[in-house]
């Protein structure tokens, strides 16, 4: 592809091209380790860890292991997708062949997505990074460029492509045998764990009870949902954390909120009510510090999907109608129209006016208007935010007209609301 370029002009060429196509940096490094070109935007200073500056170790070592396995089979190696331990991701493709001798090509840092001041912060606190080191690693996550999950893949597949003149597909990409290898535990293995459990009858719940659990959610029924869960025996739970207790407790309890989750979607619950809840409920139990309050909480969350789904079944409605409400609660922040809705849904908008009309008893305008002031009422019980603000973020013209909206849905214009419920 590239041929009537000498070596390094041609590495050099597609570091080059990588730079300038994604805005990432780009470093070519020789076989020693060295760096021979270095492509990156001002402000991009990793800052030390442990005495080490530059790239991160994790990354170095791969390059090294890489050039001492004395692996030189004829199918190029794949580029190495790494996430460090700092969530910064790098793609990391050792040359081979002709290029060989040239060394690697480095892409990155990169971040899948924009770390918040507060994310950013936990992270470098659960790496025990001392307050007075926080801001430079906060101004470097600033400063990092996102590139999705997705865009990285292709970058990916992009410098493979150009070092090596062939074509490479996602799922090669992905497929890493050292990374579908099954874990290996040092005191136990799943069989022997099996044989014992089964001597000795320590079973695991049946899993029909399970889905009958589970089902009960889906049809949002809070009774059958406790009747079922009182038939679980504590004994039958399994053992997700050989150190600590509360924690294989944190565990189970996490896998049961994301199959509520999943349930409660299947129910026909809107998909962000679902995942919101189960961020929050899992927050919540992470925050606990005893195993009954870790119960307690996983069975209220519980029973508050099937209360939600519950709930959304009462309006019985068609998939179509439900379809625009799940969209319009997604994108209440965005401008929203008759005709957006109708190519989310695929139908004619008039028709689909009427149908939505028939079934809400809502004009679609209505409905949105509605569903913001609803939003509007949530807005104003936080701190920080005034009606001006909460006006202009949910698309209404000026704060005269938000205030006879509001006023039209409850009755009561925004500044009484907020003073009936104590809030300056």
């Amino acid at each position: 592809m590239l041929d009537h370029l000498e070596d390094h002009e041609r590495i050099s060429y597609i570091c080059r091209l990588l730079y300038e196509a994604y805005r990432l940096p780009v470093v070519w490094l020789n076989t020693e380790g060295e760096t021979v070109q270095a492509l990156h935007p001002l402000g991009q200073t990793r800052p030390p860890v442990e005495g080490v500056q530059g790239l991160p170790v994790e990354i170095l070592e791969h390059i090294q292991s890489t050039a001492n396995s004395g692996n030189h089979a004829a199918a190029a190696p794949l580029p190495l997708l790494c996430t460090t331990a700092y969530l910064e991701n790098f793609v990391v493709l050792p040359l081979y062949g002709e290029l060989e001798q040239t060394g690697s090509i480095v892409i990155g840092p990169s971040l899948y997505a924009p770390l918040t001041e507060e994310n950013a912060g936990t992270l470098l606190r659960d790496h025990n990074i001392p307050p007075g080191r926080q801001e430079a690693w906060l101004q470097y996550y600033r400063n990092l460029p996102v590139l999705d999950r997705m865009r990285l893949y292709h970058a990916a597949i992009l410098l493979y492509t150009l070092a090596t003149g062939q074509a490479l597909s996602i799922s090669e990409l992905l497929h890493d045998p050292q990374l579908l290898q099954p874990a290996q535990l040092k005191d136990s293995a799943p069989d022997l764990n099996l044989s014992y459990r089964r001597e000795n009858t320590w079973l695991h719940h049946d899993p029909s009870q399970e889905r009958e659990l589970f089902r009960h959610i889906r049809s949002g029924d809070k009774n059958g949902l406790l009747q079922t869960h009182a038939g679980f025996n504590e004994d039958q739970y399994g053992l997700l954390s050989k150190k600590s207790q509360l924690r294989s407790k944190k565990n189970l309890a996490i896998s049961s909120i994301t199959l509520a989750t999943r349930a409660a979607i299947d129910g026909g619950l809107f998909w962000e009510i679902a995942y919101t809840l189960s961020d929050f409920h899992i927050q919540h139990i992470e925050e606990l510090k005893d195993i009954p309050a870790v119960d307690r909480a996983l069975l209220a969350a519980l029973c508050e999907f099937a209360d939600h789904v519950k709930d959304n079944r009462r309006s019985k409605l068609s998939r179509t109608s439900a379809l625009c409400q799940n969209f319009i609660f997604n994108h209440l922040y965005e401008e929203l129209t008759l005709s957006k809705l109708a190519g989310v849904t695929g139908l004619n908008a008039s028709y689909l006016s009427q149908l939505f009309k028939k079934e809400t008893g809502f004009a679609v305008s209505d409905y949105i208007q509605r569903e913001r002031i609803e939003e509007a009422k949530r807005l104003m019980e936080l701190p920080g935010i005034t009606l001006s603000d909460i006006a202009t973020r949910l698309h209404f013209n000026d704060q005269s007209y938000f205030t006879k909206v509001f006023k039209k849905y409850t009755g009561i214009t925004p500044k009484q609301f907020r003073h009936d419920r104590g809030i300056t």
